[in-house]
């Protein structure tokens, strides 16, 4: 992963959801050449840890967009640099990606890649709902606001800082045991400055 990638991920993270990070998207009857989605993440809705688990816990942006009583599949691609919107979940992908979020029966697939290409959350039933999610440092297109969720990259820091600061003392403590070194320096740091003060 690279550091936006790898961000993302404990922004999924830390707002309860498993992620998968680039999952590959195989070239296939429907898939015209390989590629990846940066990440695919599934969260179920009683999703609970007493540090850091809790239903205050959860970023607002999520919490406004979703039902977090439904599980959530969620396809999320992040760029630190110059995009294409139009290159970003192709209707093949997001078929490749609803296939393996296994919520859909394979009849429907293609009518929800479909109606998800055009809407950043679906509903697909009482127990599911599926979404994209955009992380950049900016967005380069707000006509198409409606077809996808945009989170900026300095948003997703700043969450991941605040978290990490509301359970500093836990968090620093055990921060050998997070595999991100990006993360335990975080941890690291923020330790560091409020010890300081």
């Amino acid at each position: 992963m690279n550091y936006g990638e790898e961000l993302a991920f404990w922004y999924l993270r830390l707002n309860g959801f498993f992620p998968i990070s680039n999952f590959v998207i195989h070239k296939s009857s429907e898939v015209e050449y390989s590629s990846d989605c940066d990440l695919l993440a599934i969260r179920p809705p009683y999703v609970y840890e007493e540090i850091g688990g809790k239903q205050d816990d959860w970023d607002t942006f999520l919490n406004e967009r979703f039902d977090l009583n439904l599980t959530i599949g969620l396809i999320c691609e992040v760029k630190t640099g110059g995009y294409k919107l139009k290159e970003i979940f192709r209707e093949s992908n997001l078929i490749y990606s609803i296939r393996r979020l296994g919520f859909v029966p394979p009849r429907k697939i293609m009518s929800v890649a479909k109606e998800l290409d055009s809407h950043a959350v679906l509903r697909i039933s009482e127990t599911y709902q599926i979404g994209k999610l955009l992380i950049a440092n900016h967005f380069i297109d707000n006509k198409n606001s409606e077809r996808l969720l945009f989170y900026s990259l300095d948003k997703v820091i700043e969450f991941i800082k605040n978290r990490i600061a509301k359970y500093q003392y836990e968090k620093y403590r055990d921060r050998i045991f997070f595999n991100s070194t990006l993360v335990q320096y975080f941890m690291d740091d923020i330790f560091k400055k409020k010890d300081a003060e």
